[in-house]
């Protein structure tokens, strides 16, 4: 162990894409199971893509389980991101691409040439049509934990379980985690908020979890993400029409292995045409013992 500790880079561990985490958290080590819990519409997926990206950019390998799209649908994402980062107030809306309401065929071959190299070798992707069960994720993990650095999973209630799901689940995330151990190679698991959390907004906590203690109790870092409608006219815009992309997000790590305070409540925003989350306007912190006093990241170290 203390040769492993040793010879561990911090600028070397692969990364969340999200600074405010990637600054707290310091990272994701070799080992460690992250449970990312999200309700309905709060861009599970999109995060999924974002750690995977931020790490196949870093030149790491990513093997991404995205079980609710197929090749094709996760295309389109791609591309309809891609263009609107090149745009600004024009930005393309969703089904108007999805349905081709709107002519972008030389936007279209533009993303194409210029596809990153990074993603095209860094990045495997397994869609819906790789559906695993417990020994299928079994053979998987063992056959490429030896050419990647990282799995993300999108989501956990996608796998098959057979007839019963609830001890299915517990039984395979208590796998997964023996199996970072064993393979050292970091696993990201996107997974659902119970139901009724998305009748009402809130900040979520635990008991929000969908079969919280059969899946909380044996990941290294828990992180709850929540659509913060009560603040969004605290958002001071820079212009006027940012109003129409930006949604304000709250980023809740509820557990973590490095042992810095929990829960630790973070604002963020969510950029629905690049589909990135962002800091806004600067990193926010909720402590503990102050949950309702909103204090600036660097408090937190002072």
């Amino acid at each position: 162990m203390i040769d492993e500790r040793k010879a561990r880079n911090i600028d070397n561990i692969c990364k969340y894409g999200i600074q405010i985490l990637d600054e707290y958290l310091w990272g994701i080590l070799e080992n460690e199971l992250v449970v990312i819990w999200a309700g309905s519409w709060v861009w599970k997926t999109e995060l999924a893509w974002q750690v995977a990206i931020t790490n196949a950019m870093r030149w790491k390998k990513v093997a991404l389980l995205s079980l609710e799209w197929d090749v094709g649908e996760i295309s389109y994402r791609y591309f309809q991101r891609e263009i609107n980062k090149k745009r600004k107030k024009d930005f393309l809306w969703w089904p108007e691409y999805r349905l081709n309401l709107t002519n972008v065929e030389k936007e279209e071959q533009k993303v194409l040439k210029e596809i990153p190299k990074e993603l095209i070798e860094n990045l495997k992707i397994f869609d819906k049509s790789f559906i695993p069960d417990r020994e299928k994720l079994l053979r998987l993990l063992e056959e490429e934990c030896d050419n990647v650095d990282m799995f993300v999973i999108d989501h956990l209630h996608y796998l098959d379980y057979g007839a019963d799901e609830r001890n299915g689940i517990t039984e395979i995330v208590r796998w997964i985690k023996e199996m970072t151990e064993i393979i050292k190679v970091p696993v990201v698991l996107i997974s659902h908020l119970r139901r009724d959390f998305d009748k009402n907004w809130k900040l979520p906590t635990k008991s929000d979890l969908h079969w919280s203690s059969n899946i909380e109790k044996n990941a290294n870092t828990v992180i709850l993400i929540a659509s913060n409608t009560e603040n969004e006219e605290l958002i001071e815009f820079d212009n006027p029409w940012q109003s129409a992309y930006l949604r304000w997000t709250r980023l809740v790590v509820d557990k973590n292995r490095t042992w810095m305070p929990v829960p630790a409540i973070f604002d963020a925003t969510f950029d629905i045409r690049t589909k990135e989350y962002l800091v806004w306007p600067k990193h926010q912190y909720i402590s503990p013992d102050e949950k309702n006093k909103i204090t600036s990241f660097d408090k937190i170290f002072t």
